[in-house]
């Protein structure tokens, strides 16, 4: 005898099998909301920190690879400033007092690498120049991992407390605080932009990057010009750092990772380009971020930077709002 057929209990499943896709379809565009506010709040602090690669970089074409280590400095500052900061100080005058003192710090370590470290062997060509950054990174690491035997560190307290709340945002919870690493960008790119453009030292700045001799004939002191450049690329790293380290640890290391990955975002953008840093920035962090999102592996998020990095090269090479260098003969 055949078998009957329960067409109706087909039916239900096939409903309830719609339902569930509808349902998962909805809750991958909440999550997808998720991780591109995610990605831009984490590009953001990739674009601050990029910014000072392509500062220096469109001054005197140097590849500074201990910049990252100037934003491990900031958030080591930042929270020495905090543990010495009354208890019972408001957030409203201690977070800004910790944000200065990392931007001052950053500051001060990279004027004091470039005076010591790479301004004696700026004629050597750029070979040499990059072996000592690399040098100076390795030291200002092992330097600083004397600092409590180089075991991760916490702000705690209300800090801590203000970094763990969060704002609803395609179902998952976002910390407030990374909203504010948009707010602070944003006003410190405002600055920049208004050093840069509407400035003595910003009119100095773009004359020794397009030609330094002549610069320096027309009488700007290019060293000067220099060393004010890395202060400013400095204070960026260094209140990057301490925003991350606020809601995260500070360890020496910490800087190693984030630092390569905002110069595969400058050289992305278009190294000695300033749009294309905080385009860089924003497009690698987004892109980590739905790496996550399609559900590969956390870990290979990186690596996703570094293929974005090879395609980029391979269709552009000057970056994407780079502009190509013309050698003269």
């Amino acid at each position: 005898m055949p078998k009957h057929v329960d067409v109706f209990g087909w039916i239900r499943i096939l409903c309830h099998g719609n339902a569930r896709c509808l349902t998962d379809q909805v809750i991958r565009m909440d999550s997808f909301l998720y991780f591109l506010v995610g990605g831009i709040c984490i590009g953001v602090i990739y674009a601050l920190i990029a910014l000072g690669y392509t500062l220096v970089y469109g001054i005197i074409k140097l590849i500074n690879f201990a910049h990252g280590e100037f934003y491990m400095v900031g958030a080591y500052a930042g929270l020495a400033v905090y543990t010495l900061l009354p208890p019972e100080l408001s957030l409203f005058v201690s977070i800004p007092a910790i944000l200065l003192a990392a931007g001052i710090a950053g500051a001060l370590i990279a004027v004091l690498c470039e005076r010591v470290a790479y301004r004696p062997i700026r004629s050597n060509g750029r070979l040499v120049a990059l072996l000592t950054a690399i040098g100076v990174s390795f030291f200002l690491q092992n330097l600083f991992a004397l600092v409590k035997n180089g075991n991760p560190l916490s702000y705690g307290g209300a800090v801590e407390d203000l970094c763990q709340q969060s704002i609803q945002i395609g179902g998952s919870g976002i910390k407030t605080v990374k909203f504010a690493f948009i707010i602070i960008t944003a006003a410190l790119m405002l600055v920049l932009w208004y050093v840069v453009m509407r400035t003595r030292f910003g009119r100095a700045m773009r004359a020794t990057s397009q030609d330094m001799d002549a610069a320096r004939l027309m009488g700007i002191d290019v060293d000067s010009v220099t060393m004010r450049t890395f202060a400013l690329g400095g204070f960026f790293a260094g209140v990057a750092g301490a925003l991350i380290g606020a809601q995260s640890v500070v360890e020496p290391m910490m800087g190693f990772m984030p630092g390569l990955i905002a110069f595969v975002a400058a050289v992305v953008g278009g190294i000695g380009s300033i749009p294309g840093a905080v385009l860089g920035g924003l497009l690698i962090g987004v892109l980590q971020q739905m790496v996550i999102w399609a559900g590969i592996p956390s870990g290979y998020k990186d690596v996703m930077a570094f293929l974005l990095l090879i395609v980029v090269l391979l269709i552009r090479p000057q970056g994407i709002l780079g502009k190509p260098e013309i050698e003269k003969v």
